[in-house]
């Protein structure tokens, strides 16, 4: 009976195979002439660097287990280039083809109608295999991992965040900071410029030698004695808060961050390609540093709309997929650019006009699209200059639109 006991205490313990990551070293430092570690980062180099991380970043890769699923396409593909659009920029006619490379700077498109492809696009050198940085888009599955490990009572949300990291038990400034509050982002910290800067070097993002790495720099004597300010619009840049929530995260589930998401969220996925996750150069996951192939972000979609329908094969609370497509309140922060009644929540934006959609943004278009009554999934890569302006947020809600209308009446295209 203890042998038994022993035994099944170790594969309770035991991490799950298909979720073994490879520790890989950060390359060259250097793409050309032209691209390196200085400006790897700034907008007009993303095309080239977001999917080669491995240049500049130590990082895991996750190999795609044997047996994986191929999406398939639907028996026939929408034809979406040659749609007309009203251009919101300037109210012209245009065609979505127009839209996407010269409004949005679409890199690549994927839409999933029923778990079928309806459409895939690639443009710029973006190819299908190739893991890309999601960077700040990472941070929603962040907050859904961390509504998670509250349903499975490995975190508490009315407790403070410093309860969860020993480390931090001395740091004042979190113990007013609790769970709930961290994940839904409603507040921030008063960051300056020169504190930004030093976060970005000590994760390896801006140096290739930082002094002591992330949770050092996050640990620090008075780190957070800073007041916490109510946020009115999505948060597009990333901040230490983001970093803070990955280690939370960590060591509630007593399980490094990127082992967590797969066994909570990718190993159900079924993935098709590569999956990586950024480090500091101590190995310790960063918040902004998970890289998928656009099918597998899409896939993402998928585990959305399945939690909503079958809850029993689901580790994504269904309360929480109730919470995201609620209707708004009648005083609900306006997001110009999209729909009145579209709010943040939990780093998610609940759209308004028709119900049930949501959709995760991030500072440069690449976004994820869900669309639960129709069961419409559009994830996409983009590289728009300004990070989350009114424009780029109302050609997005433009687009949107287009492929609902495509799906739901077919023959009117």
């Amino acid at each position: 009976m203890i042998s038994f006991l022993l035994a099944t205490t170790a594969a309770i313990a035991t991490p799950d195979p298909g979720c073994h990551f490879e520790t890989v070293a950060a390359g060259s430092w250097k793409i050309g002439q032209w691209v390196d570690k200085s400006n790897w980062l700034t907008i007009e180099n993303q095309r080239v660097s977001l999917q080669a991380a491995e240049v500049f970043m130590p990082l895991l890769r996750l190999q795609p287990a044997p047996g994986s699923e191929v999406l398939r396409a639907a028996p026939r593909l929408l034809d979406i280039e040659r749609i007309d659009v009203t251009d919101p920029l300037d109210g012209r006619k245009r065609d979505v083809g127009f839209l996407l490379d010269s409004r949005i700077f679409a890199d690549g498109l994927l839409v999933l109608h029923n778990g079928r492809i309806l459409v895939e696009r690639y443009r710029n050198g973006l190819h299908a295999e190739e893991p890309r940085l999601l960077l700040q888009a990472t941070r929603p599955l962040l907050a859904l991992l961390g509504v998670i490990s509250i349903d499975q009572g490995k975190l508490a949300a009315d407790k403070s965040v410093s309860r969860f990291i020993p480390t931090l038990h001395g740091q004042v400034g979190l113990r007013k900071l609790s769970i709930q509050r961290l994940l839904q982002a409603e507040e921030r910290h008063t960051w300056s410029a020169d504190e930004l800067e030093q976060w970005r070097k000590e994760g390896g993002w801006t140096s290739h030698q930082p002094e002591k790495g992330i949770r050092s720099w996050l640990s620090q004597p008075g780190r957070w004695d800073k007041p916490l300010v109510d946020r009115d619009t999505p948060t597009w840049a990333g901040n230490p808060n983001d970093d803070l929530l990955a280690w939370v995260l960590a060591e509630s589930n007593a399980t490094p961050l990127a082992s967590l998401f797969c066994e909570q969220l990718w190993i159900r996925s079924r993935p098709e390609h590569p999956i990586l996750w950024l480090t500091d150069p101590l190995g310790i996951e960063l918040a902004e540093g998970l890289g998928l192939s656009l099918r597998d972000f899409g896939r993402l979609g998928l585990l959305l709309l399945e939690a909503r329908t079958n809850r029993n094969r689901s580790k994504i609370p269904r309360w929480f997929i109730e919470t995201l497509t609620a209707s708004s309140g009648i005083r609900s922060p306006e997001l110009t650019g999209l729909p009145k009644g579209s709010e943040q929540r939990y780093g998610f934006i609940h759209l308004g006009g028709k119900p049930n959609r949501v959709a995760i943004v991030g500072s440069h278009g690449t976004s994820l699209y869900v669309d639960f009554d129709h069961r419409l999934v559009v994830a996409l890569y983009a590289t728009y200059p300004p990070p989350g302006t009114p424009a780029l947020l109302a050609m997005l809600e433009q687009f949107w639109k287009i492929i609902d209308k495509a799906i739901i009446a077919p023959g009117k295209r």
